[in-house]
């Protein structure tokens, strides 16, 4: 016996618009749940977030502040690399979340949005 599908509302064209609009931010890895590993006394932060929170989440919740030179440890799960300040964010960015930024017209993926930005000048100005 076979049961068909029947749907008890009605979408009217911005409906779909919108639909099509989520759908394009679920892929973009701006938004994106991502989750902390950084470890504070032994324990994992484990909290969700957007990628664009994170910054201000590594400074009130793990005090990852002071001058842009200071020598900081990474303290993800597993990893001890010494760096800047200022290196911190770009380096969690592109080995722990591995965030990519994606060109919408051939899909190649960079590690940095500025990297990305020249190549679309550079390989699809005339489009």
């Amino acid at each position: 016996m076979s049961r068909e599908l029947t749907w008890s509302h009605n979408f009217t064209d911005a409906d779909a618009a919108r639909l099509c609009q989520l759908a394009s931010i679920a892929n973009d890895p701006r938004y994106r749940p991502y989750v902390c590993l950084w470890v504070t006394d032994g324990v994992v932060c484990n909290l969700h977030f957007q990628a664009s929170e994170f910054p201000d989440h590594l400074r009130s919740a793990h005090g990852v502040v002071g001058a842009d030179k200071a020598s900081l440890m990474c303290c993800w799960v597993n990893c001890f690399a010494e760096m800047p300040k200022d290196c911190l964010m770009r380096h969690i960015n592109e080995n722990h979340l591995e965030l990519r930024h994606i060109c919408p017209i051939c899909h190649e993926q960079f590690t940095r949005a500025n990297t990305m930005q020249n190549h679309m000048s550079r390989k699809h100005s005339g489009n």
